[in-house]
């Protein structure tokens, strides 16, 4: 790689996992839950549950690959290395796409629970631009900084989210998941389209593996960590809202089940932390894309300026993806934004799963004496990762 793309180092296992699970719990468990409720009924939990057990499978391609090449650029660098050059192209494109577009979709998520949090009513693409501006901002002055915030974030939401979680487990009662299939198998299906996307931060975390200490190691413990913990964040939040029994879901309904568990306290609280969650989770996303682009600049796939640092950050990374980032927000809606991103992201998975196909099926790409993490059943995982 170019001596102007060095990395800052020496991020812990634990700032990993919060990168990861920041990504994950965002606008998918403040926005979507409510919304996968009023598409599956009380089995939206199944959709949440089988949802992450489907992502497993390619978590553990992905933390097989990590452990191999322990580099930022995450399934780009792990297809261009297993499959070629154009493969890993076509990687790192869809992977790019697909993280700007889920992060344009966080922010809106934020604009919304910012507008409730303040009691006040204006367009929330305004206050989702304004958070464009300031994670922008924040990152261009330092990794370091920029990973400060982001374990305050993911601390606090997470402490909130169970605390409502705890609450909704006291409350729930067997009634209130009857009917538990009232639209079916395809209801539990669509949920699970919906929520897709919602797991896919764990690959934030391999984005970005050359910023971590040992990151060979540290890459595939958080990112399988990672999925198990926020799997029963979502569930958790999903009881809770079964247990008071909302007229009708949507997507507000995270904060209207607040207010009734919790009062008026705990519905600012909740709010405060919608607004927090999505905020941590566009903050790891756009520190993930920008190694992205990063990555594919070393390797001369796209110009080399991207390849410039300055406080060691890709500025001109950041700043790039930012203005896409706000065009999104600016002319995209929320089911326009979903689609988009499950569509790029499906086919970033596919190759990824096929890159660790091909290692597993092929044991001498790998020199006998290195170290790294198996995956179990041997081919299975990867075959089912991608078909899934």
């Amino acid at each position: 790689m170019d001596d102007t793309a060095k990395r800052s180092e020496g991020l812990s296992t634990f700032t990993a996992i919060a990168f990861a699970v920041g990504t994950m719990v965002g606008a998918g468990v403040f926005v979507l839950s409510g919304l996968v409720i009023k598409t599956a009924g009380p089995a939206a939990v199944l959709s949440y549950l089988i949802c992450g057990i489907v992502v497993s499978f390619s978590g553990l391609s992905y933390a097989a690959l990590a452990s191999i090449f322990p580099e930022n650029g995450g399934g780009y660098l792990f297809a261009r290395r297993m499959l070629g050059s154009y493969p890993g192209f076509l990687t790192g494109w869809a992977m790019y796409v697909s993280t700007l577009i889920s992060i344009s979709f966080v922010l809106l998520g934020f604009g919304i629970y910012l507008n409730l949090l303040l009691g006040i009513n204006p367009d929330p693409r305004i206050g989702a631009i304004a958070a464009v501006l300031l994670l922008t901002a924040l990152n261009l002055r330092g990794l370091s900084e920029a990973g400060k915030f982001e374990v305050a974030l993911v601390v606090t939401k997470v402490a909130i989210l169970i605390l409502l979680a705890i609450v909704g487990l006291i409350h729930v009662q067997r009634t209130d998941f009857v009917p538990f299939m009232p639209y079916g198998a395809g209801g539990i299906i669509e949920g699970i389209t919906m929520v897709f996307f919602a797991y896919m931060g764990f690959q934030v975390v391999s984005m970005m593996g050359g910023e971590f200490k040992e990151s060979s190691k540290t890459v595939p413990t958080s990112t399988l960590i990672s999925i198990g913990i926020v799997a029963a964040i979502y569930i958790g939040v999903i009881i809770a809202l079964l247990s008071v029994k909302l007229p009708f879901y949507d997507q507000k309904s995270v904060f209207y089940a607040s207010v009734l568990l919790l009062g008026t306290f705990g519905s600012i609280i909740v709010a405060l932390a919608a607004t927090i969650s999505t905020l941590s989770s566009a903050n790891a996303n756009i520190i993930g894309a920008s190694r992205i682009v990063l990555e594919m600049a070393s390797e001369k796939q796209i110009p080399g300026r991207f390849t410039r640092l300055k406080n060691g950050q890709p500025y001109d990374s950041i700043i790039f993806g930012s203005i896409i980032i706000t065009l999104l927000i600016i002319y995209g809606n929320l089911d326009f934004i979903v689609n988009l991103t499950n569509t790029a992201t499906l086919g970033a998975m596919f190759l990824v799963n096929v890159s660790a196909f091909r290692l597993v099926r092929k044991g001498n790409l790998v020199p006998s004496e290195k170290s790294y993490f198996k995956v179990p059943l041997g081919t299975l995982f990867p075959a089912l990762g991608a078909i899934s």
